[in-house]
């Protein structure tokens, strides 16, 4: 079954731009975000270098490369693993 088009559709994506500050915080969320989808570091950096990932690109003009290589070292050196299998 194939649904007909709806503009006033409630699932249809619609950016918003919300309001910055803390540009660190945001790349570490971001970053945080890629790594718990299962990006790996090395995929991580050229994500932040490609304009085509909006957000993760003006962190990397306005921070620069050292300062993303350090949000995403302590991103990837902070990951919790949860043992659900026994106490």
């Amino acid at each position: 079954m194939v649904k007909d088009f709806d503009k006033e559709d409630p699932f249809e994506i619609k950016p918003i731009e919300i309001p910055g500050g803390n540009i660190s915080l945001q790349a570490q969320v971001m970053a945080e975000e890629f790594r718990d989808m299962g990006v790996s570091q090395d995929e991580l950096l050229k994500l932040f270098t490609n304009p085509l990932y909006g957000g993760l690109h003006m962190a990397y003009v306005q921070l620069g490369m050292p300062e993303i290589e350090k949000i995403i070292d302590q991103v990837y050196a902070n990951i919790q693993i949860i043992n659900i299998q026994g106490s």
